[in-house]
């Protein structure tokens, strides 16, 4: 049973990391690339990828119920997207801002889930009143 809600944890949190992304990258800020947004705009992109990335990484801890299991493995789902999209050559950007954007969302995926886990641990030890 752990194995499919951690099944369960990691789809729905992807899922949910995904669809936040595209949002972000695509209806709000109406296609990022490198190279022909500015600079400005690239970085408060890549700081909502990041805030979904971690969204979608608390989800995935709160729905897998395992500990850090289901996002660790969103992170290495990202790992080999980032891998096949750079080996097809499916990027646009150079190199090393392709390895830096799949590290920080990560990095970001990984917070949300300790984020959620610090969160329950806390709230879960709050004393009780009578």
């Amino acid at each position: 049973m752990k194995v499919l809600r951690t099944a369960a944890g990691f789809v729905c949190g992807y899922a949910i990391m995904v669809v936040l992304i595209t949002l972000v990258q695509e209806t709000w800020f109406g296609g990022v690339a490198f190279g022909t947004t500015p600079p400005v705009t690239l970085g408060l992109a890549g700081f909502f990828t990041c805030v979904a990335g971690g969204i979608g990484g608390a989800a995935a801890t709160a729905i897998g119920g395992w500990g850090r299991i289901p996002a660790s493995i969103m992170s290495g789902m990202v790992v080999v997207e980032t891998t096949v999209l750079i080996a097809t050559g499916r990027v646009a950007g150079p190199l090393w801002f392709d390895l830096a954007s799949a590290g920080s969302l990560i990095v970001a995926i990984l917070i949300g889930a300790e984020v959620y886990l610090r969160m329950v641990r806390t709230l879960g030890q709050r004393p009780r009143t009578v």
